[in-house]
């Protein structure tokens, strides 16, 4: 069959013409600034002229004298066949406008005046405002404001107390464990440093500790929380066969400040001082530091004129005894660290230690064993408190009394302040009367359990089973059968005072 469709071909030609090759699109990139006139007018403000409100019209001006108008160049005359009124405006100000109000105000400024240029800035200790008593007087009450004192700790009272004791002794720097038993350590109030007396076994032990060319070695005691920090002074050993024993004897850092260590000094005072000045001074430069609150529970400071604070061939140590013993205080030492706290004896009056607020609460649950022994003295109501060369006189008597009963006379060469020597014949008069001494066995319990360790100098409360009783706590020893876990005791020593509200 022949293709019909063969000789058909599309024809393709020239003459269609592109009609719009010519056409372009026209790109100005630079457009034209239709605002490029227009900017922001800036004029100064009327700075010193009369301030006029937004509100309000501006102020008309009235000449003083004839008004001449003049009119497209002519001078106008008035018309005599007609009244010729005329109308004159002055537009408001226009919202927007600057009116500045203190533009042409001013500061001054300069040096300030100094006033008051005699006056001090006092520098030192913090002053209790209110103290123990403040004497303010009110309108409604007659009587002092005491600031209250929050009471102690509440023991847990329970049928058995389980206590896991833990007992160590390291010798220091290198904390090396020593192997001792027999432990002692104790205080009573009228000392200024803790003493230690353990046993060692073998020479091993003895050889760590025993004192060389630079001096005794410090051994670190902690029994149930509570760290010691204490130097070996002492030693002495027994043996036989195959059994060697060595005791040691050590005291705390405060003995630094006495003898054999410190030296002694004398020396007179040309200005004067007060007592705990006198202190502190005293250990300047030995790494000690001293508190005395003279302002709430601690012994009264006072002034000492020039030439009464003297002395011959004493340690830091005897002097500060010498000074606390002066007021009626004793000095305490911490336990580990280089510091001294001035206590007074008796912190309150025996008399009012039945509102006094105590330190320790010790329940009969607690006590394992106990003794007494019963030391009667006079029931003092008075007291001759004087000084020697320098200072007061002053017989010291309890309100309330005719103040027959004296108490030894107290002579003291600082004694030259009022206060001082109140606090000192109250003292004197708390140490008479029918007493006890009271010995008590308690378990020794960790910081943050009641009553934990109880010290001397303070007060506590004595919940017995027939009676409670207040008494202030003259010793403290504690003692540990060994290192590890060991039976540990603590044997207090208490003051107890039969006599009313005692």
């Amino acid at each position: 069959m022949t293709p019909k469709d063969s000789g058909t071909a599309q024809g393709w030609d020239a003459s269609i013409r592109s009609t719009d090759w010519k056409v372009s699109i026209a790109y100005d990139p630079a457009p034209p600034f239709k605002d490029s006139t227009v900017g922001t007018r800036y004029r100064r403000s009327n700075e010193h002229g009369r301030r006029v409100p937004r509100g309000d019209d501006a102020p008309l001006h009235h000449p003083g004298g004839a008004v001449a108008f003049t009119f497209r160049g002519g001078l106008y005359t008035p018309l005599t066949d007609a009244a010729v009124f005329f109308h004159f405006y002055v537009p408001p100000a226009t919202p927007g406008r600057i009116g500045p109000i203190d533009a042409s105000g001013f500061v001054r400024w300069g040096t300030s005046r100094r006033l008051d240029l005699r006056l001090r800035l006092p520098w030192g200790k913090a002053q209790v405002l209110d103290g123990k008593i403040t004497g303010i007087t009110y309108p409604d009450y007659d009587g002092p404001v005491v600031i209250p004192v929050p009471d102690p700790d509440e023991p847990d009272i329970l049928e058995t107390y389980m206590i896991a004791n833990s007992v160590s002794l390291a010798v220091l720097p290198d904390r090396t464990p020593l192997d001792a038993t027999g432990i002692r350590i104790n205080l009573d109030i009228d000392s200024f440093a803790w003493t230690l007396s353990a046993q060692l076994f073998g020479r091993t032990s003895l050889a760590q500790v025993r004192p060389d060319a630079n001096g005794p070695k410090e051994i670190e005691a902690t029994i149930n929380g509570h760290t010691w920090l204490f130097m070996v002074e002492r030693y002495s050993g027994t043996g036989k066969l195959a059994d060697e024993r060595y005791s040691i004897t050590g005291v705390s850092r405060s003995q630094l400040l006495a003898e054999p260590y410190a030296p002694k000094r004398s020396q007179v005072n040309t200005a004067p001082i007060n007592a705990e000045q006198a202190a502190v001074l005293e250990l300047e430069y030995t790494g000690f530091t001293l508190n005395w609150d003279t302002w709430t529970f601690g012994p009264p400071d006072w002034t000492m004129p020039p030439g009464a604070f003297s002395y011959q061939d004493k340690t830091a140590m005897q002097v500060i005894a010498t000074l606390a013993e002066t007021v009626g205080g004793v000095v305490s030492p911490a336990l580990a660290t280089d510091e001294l706290t001035i206590l007074p004896r008796y912190r309150e009056p025996v008399w009012q230690w039945s509102s006094a607020i105590m330190d320790r609460i010790i329940p009969a649950a607690m006590v394992s064993e106990w003794g007494s022994e019963w030391q009667p003295q006079p029931e003092w109501n008075s007291c001759y408190v004087s000084g020697t060369t320098h200072g007061v006189a002053m017989k010291v008597r309890r309100a309330g009394t005719a103040g027959e009963l004296e108490a030894p006379d107290v002579y003291a060469d600082w004694l030259t302040g009022t206060d001082a020597a109140r606090h000192r014949g109250i003292a004197e008069m708390c140490k008479g009367g029918n007493q006890e001494i009271v010995t008590l066995n308690i378990p020794l319990f960790h910081a943050e359990t009641a009553p934990g360790l109880v010290q001397p100098a303070m007060l506590c409360e004595v919940r017995d089973i027939d009676e409670t009783w207040r008494g202030l706590c003259l010793a403290t020893e504690i003692t540990a059968d060994g290192v590890g876990a060991s039976r540990v005791k603590q044997s207090l020593k208490l003051e107890r005072h039969h006599r009313e509200s005692a």
